[in-house]
Parts: structure tokens; C-alpha cells; sequence
């Protein structure tokens, strides 16, 4: 893809880089390759293991001014940036093709019609009900919108055609208004969106470097001053060992969140399992390598989160239809006790968290997993699942859901009752749950709820069960940032020339998803302004 942009270093320069720079180096301190543990893979495309200079000091194979880690939608977006003001810009993913979740996403972009709303509708998101807002700062917010709302002008520059889809979930919070998503109009799908960005990418001759996972970030360490260590480059995963890339200005971490990494899924979200209908790329990367360089963490409880259906021997989870579309089909949640337990037609994110609700009396999380119940109308209306990525499915759902049955991924049963034993669930609970629930359609009010669109009752049989899972479309928690995009260290200093974007540590959301398209938004946003500031870095 285009013209190669790495710079092979001679042994004579790369020592002297080594060990004089454009910084006195030698005095200073000595640099450092400070563990961050990434993933292992092939570098296609970078040949030759890094060589130790004499005195054991990193000696540098390649060099450009911006490293861009992740090719998905915000590593493309701040290597376009950081191109168009006169960077040097290489690519490093480490899998065999880019797009990452935005390639996995529905589409949806975020571009506020006004700053001053926009910022209104986050901090009451963010506020979920109790005045506390989850280490969101308006000022902050307010430099996020400014950026965003040339979301869509940004957009149609790189040849997209957007159109407006959504406005704020939540219309009774201020700003909702000024809220909007934007679809590309030729492919209103991520499939569609990543067309428009790779396009830019390559149109420009920016090098992509696939296979090649970053290992560890190469720091400098600090002076006795107690500044914080600078970024100086990357070593990444090559065929034949380590390549150690120089980044004259800056590195930018746009390699994702956490939502494969079961380990930090464990740790820092509420209940668990939560599967992922994201990239399967996202373990985690840009927490392990700005670890070493002093990076403080944040929100690493904030999702993008939706309910999921977890198949055999299919990597990705499918957001569900059956809840996606609860608005106008005859379906019901139920808990593990066989009990409704959430308005199903809410938005996603919102019903999502409610299966992270915790019993103290039962001393479980009942509603994880949880039961979509279902009759044959509905069956036969559409997929339960929704194939992912929309546009090119790593599995293709039946129409009318007669393989998922087949296969015994959805249960069926003629009666309630027998469904209930199947699903290993009280018959007389779940029978006394779907007869209160078909009372409610009669009357046409949801006291129980409120839920007030798709009161459709469940009376034809047969009926069916399938199991729903809290699901992510993305986490939003990773290395702390300010509004520059620049990695804020555990002593809330700038960490020198290390900057993040995307999914790997969400700027403009903490707790309620505000609405879909926000952490596509945020991508665009935050890698433009890292890309920006990445490149106008002066090189060391």
C-alpha cells in the first residue's frame, strides 16, 4: 500500500541516535524497551531482529515520525491527520486486516449539531440518576464537542456521503436534541464506514504494516527531576524477532479495548461473562504497553455495551435482534428465576445493564444470563441475532431461525411449561410471568415496566428460549488522556510524546452509552486530535 516510509538506520547512525539523538541521551538517562506485552505475532513487511548497540542500549532498525498502533477506525483517522500536516506515518496492526470494530459496528457516527448541547446530554448521561458524574469534567467535554461536530464535515471530505439516523436516546435530557448520529448513505453499515477510511488511507500512501503487534513501547528514562520517562518508539513482533521502530515525534495507541481480554473483564466490569460483538483484536493492548511508561488507568467500568447472543464455536457474539427490535415483536427477558426483570424495547446499552444487577438475598447476578422467550410469530419474523459485521458475517444467521433450532442453540417447547423445564426454570414461575405479561398486552399498559411499544402478547405456539448475555460493543476504559488525547501518567503529568484514541480509552462517555455512534464519534474526534498533536511534536 503506497510507497514504504520506513527509514533503515546504519549501525554508525543508529548508535549515534542511540546515544546522543537530538537529546543529550548519555545524560539523561539511557533508554530503556519497557515491557508491555501486546501479543506475539509475524511482522510482515519489517525484516531483521533489532541489533544492541554496544553498550546495550536499543539500536533502532526503522524510523518515522508517528507510529500509529491499530488500524481500525481511530488509528486510521490519526494517521490521516498526522499525515495531512507533513508527518511520516506508518501503520502497525497486528492482525491480517484492518478496520477493527468500527469494521464490526452498525455504521453510526456521532457529530453533534451544537457544542453547548452536546455537552448537556454527556454530562447527564454520565450523571446516571445520582448527581455523581463519573470522572467527567465539563471543560473537558466542551474541547471533546468542539472537535466532534466536524465529525460530519471530516467525514464528507474524505468522500463520504453521511445522512442523519438518530437523535439522543434519552429526549427528556437536555441537548438531546443536539445529539445526532450520521450514516454513510452508500453502505449505511461499519463495513460501509471503514470503506470511506481505508480509501483515505491508501489514496495517501500511508504504509500499513500488517502481522505486526506492538510488544513494548522504548522509553527514556526519567531525569532525577521526577519528570516522567518519553516515549522514543516501538519494538514490534517480527518473523525473524523484535523490529525496534523510532518514532521521532510521537506514538499513537489506537489498538482497542479490552473486550476479549478475560482477565481484565474479570476484574473491572460488574458481573461476568460479557462477550464481545467487536473486533476479536481488542485484548486489551494499549493498557499493557502504556503500563510501563507510568500510565494511570481510568473508566475502566464504561462500556458501549448491548445483550448478545453467545453461539458455539462462533468467535464474535450477535447483538440481538430479538431485543433490538422489542418494539414490534412478541418477546419477553426473564431472569434465571424465570421473572421479568427490565423494560425490553429500552435502548440497548440500558437493558444490557440491567442483567449487571446484583441479588443480595440470592447473593447472584440473576440476570446474567438471561432468557429471550419467545413465540412463533416472532420466530418466524427475522434472526434473532444480528449478523456481525453487518455486511459481511463471520456467520450467517437463518432467516427464520430454523438452523438455531436444529442445532439445539434455541430451545423450543409446545407449551410454556415445558419450555420452562428446559431452560431449567420453575414451569409455574415462567407460566405466571408470560400470563401476567399477555395481561398486560390485553390492557395495553405495562405497570410492572413501562413498557408501553410492543406489548404484543405470546400466545401462538410453539415457544422459544434463547439465552442473552451482557455484550460489548466496545469498553470504553484504558490509559488516562486529556483533552490533547496525550497518555496522563499516575502522577497526572503528560506522558511526552505517548497519545491515545478510540476504544482504547474512551474520552467522552463513562456510564450510560448516550447513543449509538458515540465511540465511533469519539474516534474521529480524539484520533484526529492525536494525530494532530502527534504530529506537530518536534522530533527528539
Amino acid at each position: 500500500m503506497g510507497k514504504a516510509i520506513f527509514q533503515p538506520i546504519s549501525k554508525r547512525s543508529a548508535r549515534r541516535a542511540v546515544m546522543s539523538g537530538r537529546k543529550d541521551v548519555s545524560r539523561r538517562g539511557f533508554i530503556r524497551a519497557a515491557a508491555g506485552g501486546a501479543g506475539v505475532a509475524a511482522l510482515g513487511g519489517l525484516a531483521a531482529a533489532p541489533k544492541a548497540a554496544a553498550n546495550g542500549e536499543t539500536a533502532w532498525d526503522r524510523e518515522c515520525d508517528v507510529v500509529v498502533v491499530g488500524y481500525g477506525g481511530a488509528g486510521a483517522t490519526a494517521a490521516i491527520t498526522a499525515h495531512d500536516a507533513g508527518a511520516r506515518v506508518v501503520i502497525l496492526e497486528k492482525g491480517g486486516e484492518g478496520g477493527g470494530s468500527t469494521y464490526y459496528s452498525g455504521g453510526f457516527f456521532v457529530s453533534p449539531r451544537d457544542v453547548a448541547g452536546a455537552v448537556d446530554y454527556l454530562m447527564d448521561c454520565a450523571r446516571a440518576g445520582d448527581g455523581h458524574h463519573f470522572d467527567i469534567d465539563r471543560d473537558d467535554l466542551t474541547a471533546w464537542a468542539e472537535e466532534a461536530v466536524q465529525n460530519e464535515p471530516w467525514f464528507r471530505s474524505l468522500g463520504g456521503d453521511p445522512f442523519v439516523s438518530l437523535r439522543g436516546w434519552y429526549a427528556d435530557a437536555p441537548g438531546a436534541d443536539s445529539y445526532v448520529t450520521w450514516q454513510p448513505r452508500e453502505n449505511p453499515t461499519g463495513v460501509g464506514l471503514w470503506q470511506v477510511l481505508s480509501r483515505a488511507v491508501e489514496e495517501r500512501g500511508i504504509e500499513v504494516v500488517y502481522n505486526a503487534p506492538g510488544e513494548r513501547l522504548v522509553t527514556r528514562e526519567a531525569a532525577d527531576d521526577g519528570s516522567p520517562v518519553e516515549v522514543l518508539g516501538i519494538v514490534a513482533a517480527g518473523a525473524d524477532g523484535p523490529v525496534a521502530i523510532r518514532a521521532d515525534r510521537a506514538v499513537v495507541l489506537t489498538c482497542g479495548g479490552f473486550d476479549y481480554n478475560e482477565t481484565l473483564k474479570q476484574s473491572y466490569l460488574r458481573s461476568y461473562p460479557h462477550y464481545s460483538t467487536g473486533h476479536p483484536g481488542n485484548t486489551g493492548d494499549a493498557i499493557a504497553l502504556a503500563a510501563r511508561a507510568g500510565a494511570a488507568l481510568w473508566r475502566l467500568t464504561g462500556t458501549s455495551a448491548n445483550l448478545c447472543h453467545k453461539l458455539p464455536d462462533v468467535p464474535v457474539a450477535f447483538p440481538s435482534q430479538l431485543q433490538l427490535n422489542a418494539m414490534s415483536l412478541s418477546v419477553v427477558l426473564v431472569n434465571r428465576q424465570g421473572r421479568r426483570f427490565v423494560n425490553e424495547a429500552l435502548n440497548y446499552d440500558a437493558v444490557a445493564k440491567s442483567l449487571d444487577n446484583f441479588d443480595a438475598v440470592g447473593r447472584a447476578f440473576q440476570n446474567n444470563p438471561c432468557w429471550c422467550v419467545f413465540d412463533e410469530k416472532t420466530r418466524v419474523k427475522a434472526p434473532a441475532g444480528l449478523p456481525v459485521p453487518i455486511g459481511n458475517p463471520v456467520y450467517q444467521w437463518s432467516a427464520d431461525n430454523s438452523a438455531e433450532i436444529e442445532k439445539g442453540w434455541i430451545v423450543r417447547a409446545d407449551t410454556v411449561a415445558e419450555l420452562a423445564g428446559r431452560m431449567e426454570i420453575e414451569p409455574a414461575v415462567l407460566e405466571a410471568t408470560i400470563s401476567t405479561y399477555n395481561e398486560h398486552c390485553a390492557r395495553g399498559s405495562d405497570p410492572d415496566f413501562g413498557r408501553a411499544l410492543g406489548l404484543i402478547p405470546l400466545d401462538e405456539p410453539p415457544y422459544y428460549a434463547l439465552k442473552g448475555y451482557p455484550g460489548l460493543w466496545a469498553t470504553g476504559g484504558g490509559p488516562r488522556i486529556d483533552r490533547q488525547a496525550q497518555v496522563l501518567d499516575v502522577a497526572g503529568r503528560a506522558v511526552p510524546r505517548l497519545y491515545v484514541a478510540g476504544s482504547a480509552s474512551s474520552f467522552c462517555f463513562s456510564h450510560l452509552y448516550p447513543l449509538s455512534g458515540t465511540a465511533i464519534g469519539d474516534c474521529f474526534a480524539m484520533g484526529r486530535i492525536a494525530g494532530r498533536n502527534a504530529s506537530a511534536q518536534e522530533g527528539w
